[in-house]
């Protein structure tokens, strides 16, 4: 996995770990986050029609903020394939 001079990644822990026994391991980002605290979220079953533009949208009511919830499931390698039927994390922010 590459990071990028100037990603906002840059300065951050790397690490693969799989979220199932013995499955397939995925690039995780660990930050440093001095002031975040406990950080609560909803829990979302993806369906066939969803993006995350548009849960942006339905949770922050600001479709820009996609990112906010990309950034949460970083065991989802392709944002533009999720399967129906994942639950994903999105953060009350």
């Amino acid at each position: 996995m590459s990071i990028y001079s100037g990603s906002r990644y840059e300065y951050s822990l790397i690490d693969f770990f799989s979220v199932k026994p013995n499955g397939d391991e995925n690039p995780t980002v660990f930050y440093y986050m001095t002031d975040m605290g406990v950080v609560s979220y909803f829990q979302h079953t993806f369906s066939q029609d969803d993006r995350l533009d548009l849960l942006a949208y339905k949770y922050y009511q600001t479709p820009s903020w996609w990112w906010v919830i990309a950034e949460y499931n970083p065991e989802i390698v392709d944002f533009t394939n999720i399967p129906a039927g994942t639950v994903i994390r999105i953060p009350r922010v």
